[in-house]
């Protein structure tokens, strides 16, 4: 897998909510992954975190906004990282 913070758009929505925009390129689109998006503050602490699913797909790049929210005032977000081991919470399989 890899993928790729290229691209990446933030909106600070308000000051507990900041929204992202990420952009995961695949070697095989037809897995799904997780991805772990953070939300930080001015001095760079991590004050919020979200896992998110990119589910299969035909093209093997594919772009997700998605909304952290945060325990301070976000001053930025990032794409912490991703992977191909996928929680079943995300998939709804039990």
């Amino acid at each position: 897998i890899t993928f790729g913070a290229g691209g990446t758009m933030i909106e600070v929505i308000d000051d507990r909510t900041v929204e992202i925009q990420i952009l995961v390129t695949r070697d095989d689109p037809s897995q799904p992954v997780s991805c772990v998006v953070r939300a930080r503050s001015q001095d760079g602490s991590e004050t919020g975190r979200r896992e998110v699913l990119i589910p299969p797909a035909q093209s093997d790049s594919v772009e997700l906004t998605t909304r952290v929210i945060s325990s301070a005032p976000p001053g930025m977000a990032d794409l912490y990282g991703c992977g191909d081991t996928v929680p079943a919470y995300l998939t709804g399989e039990n």
